[in-house]
Protein backbone atom coordinates (compact mmCIF):
# COMPACT_ATOMS: atom_id res chain seq x y z
CA UNK A 1 0.00 0.00 0.00
CA UNK A 2 2.59 2.10 0.00
CA UNK A 3 4.51 2.20 -3.39
CA UNK A 4 5.48 -0.87 -5.57
CA UNK A 5 3.71 -3.58 -3.36
CA UNK A 6 3.90 -6.69 -5.94
CA UNK A 7 7.30 -6.18 -6.58
CA UNK A 8 8.23 -6.09 -3.09
CA UNK A 9 5.75 -8.92 -2.64
CA UNK A 10 7.68 -11.58 -4.74
CA UNK A 11 10.90 -10.83 -2.88
CA UNK A 12 9.31 -10.97 0.39
CA UNK A 13 7.32 -14.30 0.62
CA UNK A 14 10.65 -16.17 0.85
CA UNK A 15 11.36 -14.45 3.89
CA UNK A 16 7.77 -13.64 5.85
CA UNK A 17 8.15 -17.89 7.28
CA UNK A 18 11.56 -16.68 9.11
CA UNK A 19 10.70 -13.22 10.22
CA UNK A 20 9.48 -14.37 14.10
CA UNK A 21 12.64 -15.82 14.66
CA UNK A 22 14.82 -12.78 12.89
CA UNK A 23 13.46 -10.32 15.22
CA UNK A 24 15.05 -12.05 18.33
CA UNK A 25 18.48 -11.80 16.49
CA UNK A 26 18.19 -8.23 15.12
CA UNK A 27 17.21 -7.16 18.93
CA UNK A 28 20.52 -8.59 20.23
CA UNK A 29 23.03 -8.30 18.00
CA UNK A 30 21.81 -4.28 17.37
CA UNK A 31 24.55 -2.86 19.18
CA UNK A 32 27.64 -1.56 17.30
CA UNK A 33 30.64 -4.17 17.52
CA UNK A 34 34.01 -3.36 18.42
CA UNK A 35 35.51 0.08 18.42
CA UNK A 36 32.30 1.33 17.45
CA UNK A 37 30.28 0.44 20.54
CA UNK A 38 33.19 1.55 22.53
CA UNK A 39 32.60 5.17 20.87
CA UNK A 40 29.20 5.32 21.98
CA UNK A 41 28.66 3.75 24.91
CA UNK A 42 27.53 5.56 28.08
CA UNK A 43 30.42 7.57 29.59
CA UNK A 44 30.79 6.36 33.31
CA UNK A 45 28.01 7.27 35.70
CA UNK A 46 28.48 9.57 38.38
CA UNK A 47 27.08 8.70 42.28
CA UNK A 48 24.23 11.52 41.09
CA UNK A 49 21.73 11.77 44.03
CA UNK A 50 18.94 9.92 43.33
CA UNK A 51 14.94 11.05 44.12
CA UNK A 52 13.40 11.29 47.23
CA UNK A 53 12.22 7.45 47.62
CA UNK A 54 8.07 7.32 47.77
CA UNK A 55 7.26 11.30 46.69
CA UNK A 56 5.48 11.44 43.73
CA UNK A 57 5.42 12.29 40.29
CA UNK A 58 3.63 15.24 39.75
CA UNK A 59 2.43 18.41 37.44
CA UNK A 60 4.20 21.97 38.23
CA UNK A 61 2.68 23.66 35.53
CA UNK A 62 3.36 26.67 32.81
CA UNK A 63 3.64 28.96 35.21
CA UNK A 64 6.40 27.52 36.85
CA UNK A 65 8.12 26.89 34.02
CA UNK A 66 7.71 30.17 32.58
CA UNK A 67 9.93 31.60 35.16
CA UNK A 68 12.92 30.79 33.71
CA UNK A 69 12.22 30.43 30.33
CA UNK A 70 10.56 33.48 29.35
CA UNK A 71 13.50 35.68 28.82
CA UNK A 72 13.69 38.01 25.80
CA UNK A 73 17.47 38.56 26.58
CA UNK A 74 19.09 36.05 28.82
CA UNK A 75 22.57 36.96 27.76
CA UNK A 76 21.54 40.15 29.86
CA UNK A 77 20.51 38.29 33.01
CA UNK A 78 23.05 38.25 35.66
CA UNK A 79 21.67 34.49 36.48
CA UNK A 80 22.26 33.36 33.01
CA UNK A 81 25.72 35.76 31.90
CA UNK A 82 27.67 33.35 34.95
CA UNK A 83 26.09 30.37 33.81
CA UNK A 84 25.94 30.78 30.22
CA UNK A 85 22.56 28.85 30.16
CA UNK A 86 21.69 30.76 26.92
CA UNK A 87 24.73 28.74 24.82
CA UNK A 88 22.70 25.45 26.16
CA UNK A 89 19.36 26.29 25.64
CA UNK A 90 17.34 29.15 24.27
CA UNK A 91 15.89 30.50 27.57
CA UNK A 92 12.61 31.56 25.62
CA UNK A 93 11.04 28.54 24.98
CA UNK A 94 7.76 29.22 27.17
CA UNK A 95 7.62 32.51 25.09
CA UNK A 96 6.89 30.78 21.84
CA UNK A 97 5.16 28.14 23.45
CA UNK A 98 2.59 30.93 24.65
CA UNK A 99 2.35 33.01 21.38
CA UNK A 100 2.56 30.57 18.88
CA UNK A 101 1.79 26.88 19.96
CA UNK A 102 -1.05 25.10 19.10
CA UNK A 103 -0.35 22.61 21.63
CA UNK A 104 -1.57 26.20 24.03
CA UNK A 105 -5.23 26.33 23.01
CA UNK A 106 -5.53 22.41 22.88
CA UNK A 107 -8.15 22.44 26.07
CA UNK A 108 -9.72 25.26 23.91
CA UNK A 109 -10.57 23.25 21.13
CA UNK A 110 -13.10 21.26 23.03
CA UNK A 111 -15.51 23.93 24.11
CA UNK A 112 -19.12 24.15 22.94
CA UNK A 113 -21.90 26.05 23.83
CA UNK A 114 -22.21 24.24 26.84
CA UNK A 115 -18.79 24.64 28.30
CA UNK A 116 -17.80 28.13 27.19
CA UNK A 117 -18.48 30.11 29.91
CA UNK A 118 -15.22 31.98 30.36
CA UNK A 119 -14.90 35.21 29.12
CA UNK A 120 -13.57 35.31 25.72
CA UNK A 121 -14.08 31.30 25.33
CA UNK A 122 -15.23 30.59 21.63
CA UNK A 123 -17.56 27.62 21.07
CA UNK A 124 -15.68 25.33 18.05
CA UNK A 125 -17.42 23.64 15.90
CA UNK A 126 -15.91 20.65 15.45
CA UNK A 127 -16.38 20.05 18.80
CA UNK A 128 -20.01 21.36 19.05
CA UNK A 129 -20.79 18.73 16.09
CA UNK A 130 -18.46 15.37 17.98
CA UNK A 131 -20.72 16.37 20.93
CA UNK A 132 -24.24 16.72 19.57
CA UNK A 133 -23.41 12.98 18.10
CA UNK A 134 -22.04 11.30 21.20
CA UNK A 135 -24.42 12.92 23.56
CA UNK A 136 -27.01 10.75 22.01
CA UNK A 137 -24.73 7.90 22.12
CA UNK A 138 -23.96 8.53 25.98
CA UNK A 139 -27.51 9.21 26.38
CA UNK A 140 -28.75 6.03 25.72
CA UNK A 141 -30.36 4.58 28.92
CA UNK A 142 -27.66 1.73 28.72
CA UNK A 143 -25.10 4.51 29.44
CA UNK A 144 -27.03 7.20 31.11
CA UNK A 145 -25.17 10.89 30.92
CA UNK A 146 -27.71 13.58 29.75
CA UNK A 147 -24.90 16.30 30.89
CA UNK A 148 -22.15 14.76 28.43
CA UNK A 149 -19.34 17.15 27.25
CA UNK A 150 -16.60 16.52 24.94
CA UNK A 151 -14.41 19.13 27.18
CA UNK A 152 -15.22 16.56 30.32
CA UNK A 153 -15.00 13.27 28.63
CA UNK A 154 -11.03 11.58 30.06
CA UNK A 155 -10.59 10.55 26.56
CA UNK A 156 -10.47 13.83 24.89
CA UNK A 157 -8.78 15.18 27.71
CA UNK A 158 -6.29 12.74 27.45
CA UNK A 159 -4.68 15.04 24.37
CA UNK A 160 -6.05 18.09 24.61
CA UNK A 161 -5.35 19.24 28.19
CA UNK A 162 -2.52 17.93 31.05
CA UNK A 163 -2.55 14.80 33.31
CA UNK A 164 -2.24 15.70 37.03
CA UNK A 165 0.14 12.73 36.90
CA UNK A 166 2.01 10.57 34.49
CA UNK A 167 0.05 8.21 32.66
CA UNK A 168 0.23 4.83 33.20
CA UNK A 169 -1.35 1.44 31.91
CA UNK A 170 -3.72 1.81 35.39
CA UNK A 171 -4.10 5.00 36.22
CA UNK A 172 -5.50 6.27 33.10
CA UNK A 173 -8.87 3.65 33.75
CA UNK A 174 -9.42 6.03 36.53
CA UNK A 175 -9.49 9.54 35.36
CA UNK A 176 -11.85 12.09 35.51
CA UNK A 177 -12.17 15.49 34.53
CA UNK A 178 -10.65 16.76 37.44
CA UNK A 179 -7.42 14.41 36.55
CA UNK A 180 -6.29 17.08 34.20
CA UNK A 181 -5.39 20.61 34.15
CA UNK A 182 -7.04 22.20 31.49
CA UNK A 183 -5.87 25.85 31.87
CA UNK A 184 -2.20 24.98 29.89
CA UNK A 185 -3.74 23.22 27.29
CA UNK A 186 -1.10 20.40 26.41
CA UNK A 187 1.76 22.06 28.53
CA UNK A 188 5.42 21.89 28.97
CA UNK A 189 5.36 18.28 30.92
CA UNK A 190 2.97 16.60 28.45
CA UNK A 191 6.62 16.23 26.47
CA UNK A 192 8.91 17.20 28.88
CA UNK A 193 7.71 14.67 32.01
CA UNK A 194 6.02 15.84 34.88
CA UNK A 195 8.30 17.98 37.04
CA UNK A 196 7.46 18.20 40.66
CA UNK A 197 10.79 15.80 41.62
CA UNK A 198 13.31 17.98 38.66
CA UNK A 199 12.02 21.64 38.45
CA UNK A 200 14.69 22.41 41.27
CA UNK A 201 17.55 20.20 40.68
CA UNK A 202 17.61 21.03 37.20
CA UNK A 203 18.42 24.38 38.45
CA UNK A 204 21.07 23.93 41.05
CA UNK A 205 24.40 25.83 40.59
CA UNK A 206 27.91 26.56 42.14
CA UNK A 207 30.78 28.46 41.98
CA UNK A 208 33.04 26.80 39.83
CA UNK A 209 35.63 28.58 37.33
CA UNK A 210 37.80 25.71 36.79
CA UNK A 211 34.99 23.43 35.57
CA UNK A 212 32.54 26.01 33.84
CA UNK A 213 31.97 26.35 30.49
CA UNK A 214 33.79 28.90 28.10
CA UNK A 215 32.51 32.76 29.66
CA UNK A 216 31.07 31.19 32.54
CA UNK A 217 32.12 31.23 36.39
CA UNK A 218 29.09 28.74 37.62
CA UNK A 219 28.54 25.19 36.36
CA UNK A 220 24.97 23.33 36.09
CA UNK A 221 25.34 19.99 38.10
CA UNK A 222 22.10 18.63 35.85
CA UNK A 223 23.45 19.51 32.22
CA UNK A 224 26.20 16.64 33.15
CA UNK A 225 23.67 14.39 34.41
CA UNK A 226 23.03 11.35 31.58
CA UNK A 227 19.75 10.91 30.09
CA UNK A 228 19.17 8.15 32.45
CA UNK A 229 19.62 9.65 35.75
CA UNK A 230 17.70 12.89 34.60
CA UNK A 231 15.05 10.10 33.50
CA UNK A 232 14.83 8.93 37.42
CA UNK A 233 14.05 13.00 38.29
CA UNK A 234 11.36 12.46 36.19
CA UNK A 235 12.57 14.52 32.60
CA UNK A 236 12.05 12.80 29.19
CA UNK A 237 15.04 12.64 26.94
CA UNK A 238 13.46 14.87 23.79
CA UNK A 239 17.39 14.58 22.80
CA UNK A 240 16.93 11.22 21.85
CA UNK A 241 14.85 10.92 18.68
CA UNK A 242 13.18 7.55 19.76
CA UNK A 243 11.82 8.95 22.84
CA UNK A 244 10.61 12.30 20.78
CA UNK A 245 8.62 10.50 18.63
CA UNK A 246 7.08 8.38 21.01
CA UNK A 247 6.32 11.42 23.28
CA UNK A 248 4.46 12.54 20.10
CA UNK A 249 2.91 9.61 18.56
CA UNK A 250 1.54 9.12 22.17
CA UNK A 251 -1.20 11.67 21.05
CA UNK A 252 -0.80 11.89 17.17
CA UNK A 253 -0.95 8.23 16.62
CA UNK A 254 -1.95 6.88 19.63
CA UNK A 255 -1.05 4.44 23.13
CA UNK A 256 -3.45 2.72 24.80
CA UNK A 257 -1.57 2.10 27.83
CA UNK A 258 -1.47 5.98 27.90
CA UNK A 259 -5.52 5.78 27.67
CA UNK A 260 -5.22 7.86 24.02
CA UNK A 261 -6.25 7.24 21.20
CA UNK A 262 -8.75 8.39 18.69
CA UNK A 263 -11.02 5.73 17.97
CA UNK A 264 -13.49 5.34 15.07
CA UNK A 265 -16.56 6.13 17.18
CA UNK A 266 -14.89 9.33 17.75
CA UNK A 267 -13.95 9.91 14.18
CA UNK A 268 -17.65 8.91 13.05
CA UNK A 269 -18.93 11.51 15.29
CA UNK A 270 -16.50 14.39 13.81
CA UNK A 271 -13.01 13.89 15.01
CA UNK A 272 -10.93 15.15 12.17
CA UNK A 273 -8.04 12.46 10.32
CA UNK A 274 -4.56 12.60 12.17
CA UNK A 275 -2.12 13.58 9.26
CA UNK A 276 0.74 11.23 9.52
CA UNK A 277 2.90 11.97 11.86
CA UNK A 278 6.58 13.35 10.75
CA UNK A 279 8.63 14.57 13.81
CA UNK A 280 10.35 17.23 11.94
CA UNK A 281 7.42 18.64 10.08
CA UNK A 282 5.07 18.98 13.09
CA UNK A 283 8.12 20.58 15.00
CA UNK A 284 8.63 23.11 12.28
CA UNK A 285 5.20 23.79 12.44
CA UNK A 286 4.51 23.72 16.11
CA UNK A 287 6.55 26.24 16.14
CA UNK A 288 9.84 25.01 17.05
CA UNK A 289 10.77 26.85 20.40
CA UNK A 290 14.20 25.49 21.12
CA UNK A 291 17.65 25.56 19.43
CA UNK A 292 18.84 22.91 16.98
CA UNK A 293 22.71 21.74 18.32
CA UNK A 294 24.01 23.94 15.60
CA UNK A 295 22.41 27.20 16.96
CA UNK A 296 23.79 26.14 20.90
CA UNK A 297 27.52 26.68 21.33
CA UNK A 298 27.84 24.76 24.34
CA UNK A 299 26.56 21.13 22.32
CA UNK A 300 28.79 22.37 19.27
CA UNK A 301 32.17 22.75 21.41
CA UNK A 302 31.50 19.81 23.71
CA UNK A 303 30.91 17.69 20.26
CA UNK A 304 34.52 18.82 19.85
CA UNK A 305 35.77 18.23 22.89
CA UNK A 306 33.91 15.22 24.10
CA UNK A 307 32.56 13.38 21.11
CA UNK A 308 31.21 10.50 23.42
CA UNK A 309 30.01 12.47 25.79
CA UNK A 310 28.31 14.77 23.44
CA UNK A 311 26.97 11.45 21.62
CA UNK A 312 25.87 9.84 24.68
CA UNK A 313 23.87 12.31 26.02
CA UNK A 314 22.86 14.99 23.96
CA UNK A 315 22.80 12.90 20.71
CA UNK A 316 24.94 15.33 18.83
CA UNK A 317 28.04 14.98 16.52
CA UNK A 318 30.22 17.10 14.85
CA UNK A 319 30.35 17.40 11.38
CA UNK A 320 27.32 15.29 11.14
CA UNK A 321 23.76 16.59 10.18
CA UNK A 322 21.80 16.36 12.97
CA UNK A 323 18.87 16.81 11.23
CA UNK A 324 19.28 14.18 9.07
CA UNK A 325 19.78 11.54 12.11
CA UNK A 326 16.65 13.14 13.59
CA UNK A 327 15.00 12.72 10.32
CA UNK A 328 15.93 8.63 9.91
CA UNK A 329 15.81 7.71 13.64
CA UNK A 330 12.24 9.26 14.14
CA UNK A 331 11.06 8.08 10.63
CA UNK A 332 11.92 4.42 11.94
CA UNK A 333 10.40 5.17 15.52
CA UNK A 334 7.46 6.09 14.13
CA UNK A 335 7.51 3.56 12.71
CA UNK A 336 7.51 1.25 15.69
CA UNK A 337 5.01 3.65 17.45
CA UNK A 338 2.34 2.87 14.92
CA UNK A 339 3.05 -1.00 15.07
CA UNK A 340 2.78 -1.19 19.20
CA UNK A 341 -0.60 0.47 18.77
CA UNK A 342 -1.66 -2.22 16.30
CA UNK A 343 -0.14 -4.60 18.92
CA UNK A 344 -2.33 -2.79 21.44
CA UNK A 345 -5.34 -3.08 19.27
CA UNK A 346 -5.30 -6.47 18.88
CA UNK A 347 -4.65 -7.43 22.14
CA UNK A 348 -7.75 -5.46 23.54
CA UNK A 349 -9.82 -6.84 20.46
CA UNK A 350 -8.59 -10.52 21.96
CA UNK A 351 -9.73 -9.64 25.42
CA UNK A 352 -13.14 -8.51 24.17
CA UNK A 353 -13.64 -11.06 21.65
CA UNK A 354 -14.39 -8.88 19.27
CA UNK A 355 -12.44 -7.47 16.15
CA UNK A 356 -9.88 -4.67 16.04
CA UNK A 357 -11.66 -0.89 16.09
CA UNK A 358 -12.30 0.23 12.69
CA UNK A 359 -9.26 2.95 13.47
CA UNK A 360 -6.55 0.20 13.47
CA UNK A 361 -7.35 0.19 9.26
CA UNK A 362 -6.18 2.74 6.69
CA UNK A 363 -9.19 4.89 6.50
CA UNK A 364 -8.84 5.51 2.57
CA UNK A 365 -9.35 1.29 2.29
CA UNK A 366 -13.18 2.55 2.50
CA UNK A 367 -13.34 6.16 2.47
CA UNK A 368 -12.04 7.33 -1.16
CA UNK A 369 -13.92 7.45 -4.43
CA UNK A 370 -14.20 5.47 -6.95
CA UNK A 371 -11.59 6.19 -10.01
CA UNK A 372 -11.39 4.71 -13.30
CA UNK A 373 -8.32 4.10 -14.27
CA UNK A 374 -7.32 4.03 -10.24
CA UNK A 375 -4.01 5.25 -8.64
CA UNK A 376 -4.88 2.71 -5.98
CA UNK A 377 -4.57 -0.28 -8.61
CA UNK A 378 -1.58 1.10 -10.69
CA UNK A 379 0.09 0.97 -7.45
CA UNK A 380 -0.35 -2.70 -6.45
CA UNK A 381 -1.03 -4.22 -3.32
CA UNK A 382 0.50 -6.14 -0.45
CA UNK A 383 -1.41 -9.09 0.35
CA UNK A 384 -4.90 -9.76 -0.73
CA UNK A 385 -6.81 -7.15 -3.19
CA UNK A 386 -9.88 -5.57 -1.87
CA UNK A 387 -9.85 -6.00 1.93
CA UNK A 388 -8.81 -2.71 4.35
CA UNK A 389 -5.16 -2.73 5.51
CA UNK A 390 -3.25 -0.84 8.00
CA UNK A 391 -2.24 2.65 7.25
CA UNK A 392 0.86 2.58 4.82
CA UNK A 393 2.32 5.62 5.40
CA UNK A 394 4.84 4.60 8.50
CA UNK A 395 6.14 1.99 5.82
CA UNK A 396 7.01 4.62 3.25
CA UNK A 397 9.93 6.23 4.73
CA UNK A 398 11.51 3.64 6.88
CA UNK A 399 12.22 1.41 4.07
CA UNK A 400 13.94 4.61 2.11
CA UNK A 401 16.07 5.66 5.51
CA UNK A 402 16.97 1.44 5.39
CA UNK A 403 17.43 1.87 1.81
CA UNK A 404 19.54 4.55 2.16
CA UNK A 405 21.65 3.14 5.39
CA UNK A 406 22.54 0.16 3.57
CA UNK A 407 25.22 1.52 1.67
CA UNK A 408 27.00 3.87 4.49
CA UNK A 409 29.95 3.04 6.01
CA UNK A 410 29.85 1.17 9.10
CA UNK A 411 26.12 0.07 8.76
CA UNK A 412 25.20 -3.60 9.33
CA UNK A 413 22.23 -3.05 7.19
CA UNK A 414 21.95 -5.05 4.02
CA UNK A 415 19.31 -7.16 4.56
CA UNK A 416 17.16 -4.44 6.43
CA UNK A 417 14.69 -3.68 3.62
CA UNK A 418 14.50 -6.91 2.67
CA UNK A 419 13.21 -7.98 6.16
CA UNK A 420 10.59 -4.99 6.51
CA UNK A 421 9.12 -6.16 3.20
CA UNK A 422 8.70 -9.50 4.91
CA UNK A 423 7.54 -7.70 7.98
CA UNK A 424 4.96 -5.77 5.96
CA UNK A 425 3.60 -8.82 4.34
CA UNK A 426 3.15 -10.89 7.40
CA UNK A 427 1.18 -7.89 9.01
CA UNK A 428 -0.78 -7.82 5.15
CA UNK A 429 -1.57 -11.65 5.80
CA UNK A 430 -2.70 -10.60 9.49
CA UNK A 431 -5.01 -8.15 8.14
CA UNK A 432 -6.77 -10.05 5.41
CA UNK A 433 -6.75 -13.24 7.05
CA UNK A 434 -10.26 -12.39 7.69
CA UNK A 435 -12.16 -10.14 6.61
CA UNK A 436 -11.57 -7.28 9.80
CA UNK A 437 -8.22 -8.79 10.28
CA UNK A 438 -6.85 -11.84 12.63
CA UNK A 439 -6.29 -9.91 15.92
CA UNK A 440 -4.05 -13.37 17.19
CA UNK A 441 -2.20 -12.52 14.13
CA UNK A 442 -1.80 -8.94 14.25
CA UNK A 443 -0.83 -8.82 17.56
CA UNK A 444 2.52 -10.98 16.53
CA UNK A 445 3.00 -9.57 13.88
CA UNK A 446 2.98 -5.68 15.01
CA UNK A 447 4.71 -6.96 18.44
CA UNK A 448 7.81 -8.55 15.81
CA UNK A 449 7.94 -5.25 13.70
CA UNK A 450 8.13 -3.18 17.11
CA UNK A 451 10.81 -5.12 18.33
CA UNK A 452 12.80 -4.80 14.59
CA UNK A 453 12.30 -1.47 14.05
CA UNK A 454 14.13 -0.98 17.53
CA UNK A 455 16.94 -3.56 16.38
CA UNK A 456 17.87 -1.74 13.29
CA UNK A 457 17.42 1.71 14.55
CA UNK A 458 20.09 1.22 16.94
CA UNK A 459 22.06 0.14 14.07
CA UNK A 460 22.40 3.66 12.81
CA UNK A 461 24.30 4.54 15.67
CA UNK A 462 27.57 3.94 13.94
CA UNK A 463 26.76 5.55 10.97
CA UNK A 464 27.40 9.51 10.00
CA UNK A 465 25.11 11.35 8.08
CA UNK A 466 27.41 13.70 6.66
CA UNK A 467 26.27 16.58 4.06
CA UNK A 468 27.04 14.13 0.95
CA UNK A 469 25.19 11.20 2.81
CA UNK A 470 22.04 13.88 3.25
CA UNK A 471 22.14 14.73 -0.13
CA UNK A 472 21.97 10.88 -1.17
CA UNK A 473 19.25 10.66 1.25
CA UNK A 474 17.58 13.32 -0.20
CA UNK A 475 17.73 11.89 -3.93
CA UNK A 476 16.27 8.74 -2.87
CA UNK A 477 13.26 10.50 -1.06
CA UNK A 478 13.37 12.01 -4.79
CA UNK A 479 13.34 9.13 -6.73
CA UNK A 480 10.99 7.20 -4.66
CA UNK A 481 8.44 9.95 -5.29
CA UNK A 482 8.92 10.28 -9.01
CA UNK A 483 9.53 6.76 -9.58
CA UNK A 484 6.88 5.70 -12.57
CA UNK A 485 7.09 2.00 -12.40
CA UNK A 486 6.44 2.32 -8.56
CA UNK A 487 3.84 5.04 -8.56
CA UNK A 488 2.96 6.90 -5.32
CA UNK A 489 -0.73 6.22 -4.56
CA UNK A 490 -1.65 7.18 -1.27
CA UNK A 491 -2.25 10.76 0.10
CA UNK A 492 -0.83 10.40 3.09
CA UNK A 493 2.67 9.20 1.56
CA UNK A 494 3.17 11.31 -1.27
CA UNK A 495 2.60 14.40 2.33
CA UNK A 496 5.36 12.48 4.28
CA UNK A 497 7.69 12.65 0.84
CA UNK A 498 6.46 16.20 0.56
CA UNK A 499 8.03 17.14 4.23
CA UNK A 500 10.86 15.27 3.58
CA UNK A 501 12.05 16.53 0.72
CA UNK A 502 11.34 20.16 2.44
CA UNK A 503 13.62 18.87 5.43
CA UNK A 504 16.56 17.76 3.68
CA UNK A 505 16.12 20.74 1.25
CA UNK A 506 16.35 23.19 4.23
CA UNK A 507 19.52 21.52 5.88
CA UNK A 508 21.14 21.59 2.78
CA UNK A 509 21.02 25.17 2.25
CA UNK A 510 24.36 26.76 2.65
CA UNK A 511 24.03 28.93 6.43
CA UNK A 512 24.29 32.33 4.88
CA UNK A 513 20.76 32.04 3.17
CA UNK A 514 19.24 29.99 6.03
CA UNK A 515 20.11 33.29 8.44
CA UNK A 516 17.70 35.31 5.82
CA UNK A 517 14.72 33.29 7.32
CA UNK A 518 13.11 33.24 4.44
CA UNK A 519 11.75 30.01 2.49
CA UNK A 520 14.10 28.75 -0.47
CA UNK A 521 12.89 29.93 -3.72
CA UNK A 522 12.83 26.00 -4.92
CA UNK A 523 10.52 24.85 -1.95
CA UNK A 524 8.09 28.09 -3.05
CA UNK A 525 7.95 26.71 -6.30
CA UNK A 526 7.24 23.22 -5.37
CA UNK A 527 4.63 24.30 -2.95
CA UNK A 528 2.42 25.94 -5.21
CA UNK A 529 2.99 23.60 -8.05
CA UNK A 530 1.39 21.54 -5.45
CA UNK A 531 -1.38 23.53 -4.32
CA UNK A 532 -4.65 21.41 -4.53
CA UNK A 533 -3.35 18.47 -4.62
CA UNK A 534 -0.94 17.39 -1.71
CA UNK A 535 -1.34 19.08 2.53
CA UNK A 536 2.33 20.63 2.72
CA UNK A 537 1.29 22.79 5.42
CA UNK A 538 -0.37 21.85 8.78
CA UNK A 539 -1.12 25.59 9.29
CA UNK A 540 -1.25 27.17 6.28
CA UNK A 541 -0.98 30.85 7.03
CA UNK A 542 2.29 30.29 8.95
CA UNK A 543 5.41 32.29 7.67
CA UNK A 544 8.60 29.49 6.56
CA UNK A 545 10.87 30.81 9.23
CA UNK A 546 8.78 31.80 12.14
CA UNK A 547 10.69 29.08 14.30
CA UNK A 548 13.54 30.83 14.60
CA UNK A 549 11.85 33.98 16.33
CA UNK A 550 10.17 34.81 19.58
CA UNK A 551 7.14 36.70 17.77
CA UNK A 552 6.38 37.53 14.27
CA UNK A 553 5.86 35.38 10.69
CA UNK A 554 2.96 32.80 12.28
CA UNK A 555 -0.74 34.16 13.38
CA UNK A 556 -1.41 33.10 16.80
CA UNK A 557 -3.80 30.34 17.68
CA UNK A 558 -6.14 32.71 18.69
CA UNK A 559 -7.02 34.36 15.41
CA UNK A 560 -6.73 31.28 13.44
CA UNK A 561 -9.84 29.31 12.78
CA UNK A 562 -9.61 25.61 13.48
CA UNK A 563 -12.35 24.95 11.40
CA UNK A 564 -11.36 26.92 8.08
CA UNK A 565 -7.66 25.18 8.92
CA UNK A 566 -9.61 21.36 9.34
CA UNK A 567 -11.81 22.12 5.90
CA UNK A 568 -8.77 23.88 3.88
CA UNK A 569 -7.22 20.49 4.75
CA UNK A 570 -9.45 17.94 4.46
CA UNK A 571 -10.17 19.63 0.87
CA UNK A 572 -7.07 19.34 -0.48
CA UNK A 573 -6.03 15.53 1.17
CA UNK A 574 -8.90 14.23 -0.53
CA UNK A 575 -7.93 15.79 -4.26
CA UNK A 576 -4.78 13.92 -4.23
CA UNK A 577 -3.48 13.49 -7.78
CA UNK A 578 -0.20 11.31 -8.91
CA UNK A 579 0.51 13.00 -11.60
CA UNK A 580 1.00 17.06 -10.59
CA UNK A 581 2.58 15.59 -7.43
CA UNK A 582 5.44 13.21 -8.95
CA UNK A 583 6.02 16.28 -11.39
CA UNK A 584 6.68 19.17 -8.59
CA UNK A 585 8.83 16.81 -6.64
CA UNK A 586 10.67 16.09 -10.13
CA UNK A 587 11.17 19.35 -10.79
CA UNK A 588 13.01 20.35 -7.45
CA UNK A 589 17.06 20.32 -7.65
CA UNK A 590 19.40 20.69 -5.09
CA UNK A 591 21.87 24.24 -5.56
Amino acid sequence: MTTGYAGRTARAVGLAGAFAGLVFGLVVSSAPSGTAAAAHAQPKEKEYVKPPAGQKTELVGASVCQKCHQENAPQNVKEYKETQGFKFIRLWENKVWDIHDLHRTAYLNLLTKKTATEPGDKPNATAQRMEDKLRKYKTNPKYADPNYTVASDPSCLACHASTNEPPTKESHKNWKADSFLTSDGVGCEMCHGHGSLYRDKHQENKLDKANAPDGAIRTVAWREWSPAAKKEWGLVNLRSHVEATNRCASCHIGNTDEGRFVTHDMYAAGHPPLPPLDLLAYTREQPRHWGLPSEMPYLTALAEKNPEKAFATFHVRAGESHVARRFAESSLATLGATANLGAQLAADAKAKDDGLDYAAFDCYSCHHNLKYPSDRQDRGYVGRPGRPLYRPAAFALARLVLDHAAGMKGADLKTAVAELDAAELALADAFTAKTYGDPDKVKVATTNIAKWSEGVRTKLDAVRYTPEETKRLFELVRAAATDEKKPVGDPEVAQLYTWAIETLFIELQPKEKTDKKEEPKALTEMRTKLDGTIVTRLRPNAAFYYEQGITGGVPGPSVESVDNRLKVRMETFNSFRREPFRKALGEIKLP
